[in-house]
């Protein structure tokens, strides 16, 4: 009996595998547009990076095949099958890798990073991203579309298999070792680069997804080359000695109840007679601060210098090691009735780890299903609720998140008051240019709809005499762009544009008269202020990096996950603290423009001392 032909498996893998290579470069070759690389010698690096990057990325691919079939050697068409089985596999998922990290940077400017592992692993970190049910029927119809296409290529590639004959090893050996020199060579310029400080290859080497950014500082160093860089601030890291446990007081205001109303990505301009009717007319009574500024453009820095007003490197040993803020300790060490509330996750960002770590379980309600705005609602009414069933003779600390505000921006019907928004967010689809003012309606009525819960809230406390015995405060964890500066949303790596880090902060404390206070104030002042009206004595600075909100800010100091900004009203100094990305310094002028390169060297130069101060700053409360 004769035995069915064997397709020929080496002839459909060669091209195969040809064609991958050139589909992975074409697919790198979208990055171009979106970075800035001007100098003859940068686009040649580029065009080399991308080159080398794509064999790089098909190895894996080639390799498994290559394995297998060493492993399965007696030719048969089961091998055949499985052989180029994986081949596909591997080719759909590395497609599909390099396009989900150019989505990525199209959207927000920064490659699959330590932060997107972390966005993916963490439980709530991909519902906090908000993606709408339009998107992820797109994400399923594009993915659909890569497998259909490579399948599409193999069932072509064994239609016309054998018309033409199969490569030799050597000519595969040579296509090898000039891709293998191509990367090499990058490797090493990449290398050099970082060692020196060539910001214009640097920069070129953005257009790589997952670049595995090689160094050799050890190396250059023996073969007598002068570290030329920028010396690294790394300040993330160490064992926390954090003096935020027992405080002195003097006499505490023991039946004074607090409440913190945070919004998420709710920016300064927000509050408004039209826009937030309530709040606007609440803040005519409380103080009002106009020039109020987040310690970050994320959610994670933005609470945490909220709370214990601190710099951001703090955060990766304070998370990692469980260290409660000063205020949070105050709340539990005077026996106050907690009520935690939030919209998202106190997984993500972490605040169970940090703000709120030690705190019982059952003092803490998070909601992250159904529509965000419902969630507000609900949040609202059960904090009302237990507040009518509190214990009258133990103070009350509330703290609720809003979610509406983040994207898709959330919001009921009845609370429009920005007709022309965007009726479906997809982000896959999404134009931001076109679209961008339809978005940003939507922005304002999530906003809107906050507004209406939060003065539900407000006249509950009023209607039950609760207001003249509470403290109430309302801020946004940071901003959010609409394109202003060119970009969307929030948490742009080196950048910290005044749309992403400037919020609102309206505070009522019983007792202290109205006031629209005009001096520039940071989140780093409201635990100090905070504490101190409550009854702590004990100086401001001994537990944070900050004084009290009637004290003038004399920088501002902004973090997200690798990078710090420094405002010292003329310009933003920009910086890595974590040895993620090779040390830069990026300077913006007041109106967030970046500076020439001459400009920014000087810049840099005056500002030695505020950076060194800073530095230590950040250092202040880890050994």
């Amino acid at each position: 009996m004769n035995k069915a032909p064997v397709p020929q498996t080496t002839w459909i893998l060669q091209r195969y595998f040809a064609l991958l290579y050139v589909a992975l470069l074409a697919m790198i070759a979208l990055f171009w547009p979106l970075v800035s690389f001007d100098s003859p010698p940068a686009r040649v690096f580029a065009f080399a990076a991308s080159a080398g990057y794509a064999a790089l990325y098909l190895a894996p691919v080639v390799m498994l095949s290559a394995l297998l079939g060493l492993c399965l050697r007696q030719p048969s068409r089961t091998r055949h099958f499985l052989v180029v089985g994986v081949a596909f596999l591997g080719g759909c998922l590395a497609l599909l890798a390099i396009y989900a990290d150019y989505r990525l940077y199209a959207l927000y400017e920064y490659h699959f990073n330590g932060f997107v592992w972390n966005l993916l692993t963490t439980p709530g970190g991909i519902a906090a991203l908000g993606a709408t049910e339009a998107t992820e029927q797109t994400i399923a119809g594009q993915v659909a579309m890569f497998v259909a296409g490579n399948a599409a290529v193999m069932g072509l590639l064994h239609y016309f298999a054998g018309r033409g004959p199969v490569w030799s090893k050597r000519a595969v050996a040579y296509a090898v070792s000039v891709a293998l020199l191509v990367l090499v060579s990058e490797e090493i310029i990449f290398a050099y680069s970082v060692h020196t400080g060539q910001e214009d290859l640097l920069e070129a080497a953005d257009v790589v997804p997952f670049h595995l950014g090689t160094g050799a500082k050890k190396l250059f160093t023996r073969l007598g080359i002068e570290r030329t860089a920028l010396k690294e601030r790394r300040l993330a890291g160490g064992t926390v000695d954090y003096p935020g446990g027992q405080l002195v007081s003097a006499k505490v205001k023991g039946d004074m109840n607090v409440i913190m109303l945070v919004a998420e990505s709710f920016r300064w301009d927000l509050l408004d007679p039209e826009i937030t009717p309530n709040l606007w007319k609440f803040s005519q009574r409380a103080q009002r601060f106009e020039n109020h500024y987040s310690g970050g453009n994320r959610t994670r820095m933005g609470l945490f210098s909220m709370f214990y007003g601190i710099y951001a490197p703090y955060w990766y040993s304070f998370e990692q090691q469980r260290v409660a803020p000063a205020l949070m300790n105050f709340m539990r060490q005077h026996d106050y009735q907690l009520a935690l509330h939030t919209s998202q996750s106190f997984d993500y960002p972490e605040l169970r780890n940090t703000l709120f770590t030690g705190v019982p379980e059952q003092y803490m309600q998070e909601l992250k299903t159904g529509e965000p705005w419902r969630r507000d609602i609900q949040n609202v009414s059960d904090i009302i609720g237990k507040l009518d069933k509190r214990a009258p003779d133990k103070p009350f600390f509330g703290f609720m998140f809003f979610e509406s505000t983040h994207a898709p921006y959330s919001f009921p019907e009845k609370d429009v008051v920005r007709e022309d928004y965007l009726r479906e967010m997809n982000y896959v689809k999404l134009n931001l240019r076109d679209n961008i003012d339809g978005i940003h309606a939507r922005y304002i009525n999530a906003a809107h709809h906050i507004d209406r819960e939060v003065g539900r809230l407000i006249e509950h406390l009023e209607r039950t005499g609760m207001l003249d015995k509470t403290v109430l405060m309302f801020s946004g964890d940071h901003g959010e762009e609409f394109m202003e500066k060119g970009r969307w949303g929030h948490g742009h790596s080196n950048t910290f544009p005044e749309e992403q880090v400037r919020v609102p902060l309206v505070l009522w404390m019983p007792g202290t008269a109205p006031a629209v206070v005009t001096h520039r104030t940071s989140h780093l002042q409201i635990a100090p202020t905070l504490l101190s009206y409550l009854g702590v004595t004990q100086p401001a600075r001994s537990y944070s990096s900050a004084d009290t909100l009637d004290k003038t800010m004399p920088y501002f100091v902004f973090g997200e996950y690798d990078h710090m900004g420094i405002f010292d009203g003329k310009h933003k100094i920009t910086f890595p603290y974590t040895g993620t990305d090779f040390f830069r310094y990026s300077v913006f002028d007041a109106n967030d423009h970046p500076v020439a390169r001459d400009v920014r060297q000087v810049v840099v130069s005056g500002a030695t001392a505020l950076l060194d101060e800073i530095t230590r700053e950040s250092r202040r409360f880890v050994r």
